[in-house]
C-alpha cells in the first residue's frame, strides 16, 4: 500500500490533519485523540505489517 493510500483512508473515515513532524503525520478524531506518527513518504510503497495495524488500530 502506498502512503498517499492509507492517508486518504484516514480522511474518508473522518480524521483530520493535525500536524506533521518531519515525514510523518498526525490525524485528530472529533474527541481530540491523537494518533500515533504515521509515516508519509508520497508514493513510496509502506510495510504491509505497518499499513495492517495501523488499519486494525484505527478502524479503517
Amino acid at each position: 500500500m502506498k502512503s498517499t493510500e492509507l492517508h486518504r483512508m484516514f480522511i474518508k473515515k473522518g480524521w483530520k490533519f493535525d500536524h506533521a513532524e518531519g515525514s510523518h503525520y498526525f490525524y485528530k478524531n472529533e474527541k481530540g485523540e491523537l494518533t500515533e506518527p504515521v509515516p508519509y513518504h508520497g508514493a513510496k510503497e509502506m510495510g504491509k505489517g505497518l499499513a495492517n495495524k495501523l488499519i486494525k488500530k484505527y478502524g479503517l
